[in-house]
């Protein structure tokens, strides 16, 4: 029997931009491919990487269901392995919250500014991923990591903890 989904968050642009990605690989592919008898080897490591990509990246999803919540990767790898599933059963959570950095005061705003302006970029560091912490009735802290915005993290903690006043 399937649970009715109370609240589903996902970002329609993480959506959107994962599309674009695959198909911009797909293109990529397209064009590689013809190629193979000029360099059996390397079109042949490009393709395995390209199909990979397309394979396992996505986009993050939490669904909450009236007895629990699941995050899963919106991917080809999970429709066929299940992985990155967490899930969590909303009569072992005590309550959720979300980790909000307290307000910069003007000062530290302009020392920002001024440390962004001066210093080079390091476009390295992409991870954008921030926390919903879940803390449970046996008295551990878990996390879920998502990149989903501040408005459906909040739903998200709001959803659960009135779930969880209900089911105490």
């Amino acid at each position: 029997m399937m649970e009715k989904r109370i609240y589903t968050g996902f970002s329609f642009f993480e959506f959107i931009w994962m599309f674009l990605v695959r198909i911009g690989v797909l293109i990529g592919l397209v064009f590689v491919a013809p190629h193979y008898n000029e360099n059996p080897v390397v079109i042949l490591i490009v393709l395995i990487v390209g199909i990979l990509l397309i394979i396992i990246i996505g986009d993050d999803q939490i669904v909450i269901y009236s007895d629990r919540i699941t995050q899963t990767t919106n991917s080809l790898w999970y429709l066929f392995f299940r992985s990155k599933d967490s899930t969590y059963q909303i009569a072992d959570i005590e309550k959720a919250y979300l980790d909000i950095p307290p307000d910069p005061s003007a000062t530290e705003i302009g020392v920002a500014l001024v440390l962004m302006a001066v210093l080079p970029k390091n476009n390295s560091n992409r991870n954008t991923s921030r926390p919903i912490f879940f803390e449970l009735k046996n008295g551990k802290t878990v996390q879920m990591l998502t990149d989903l915005s501040w408005n459906q993290m909040n739903k998200i903690v709001d959803t659960v903890n009135m779930l969880t006043k209900r089911s105490n």
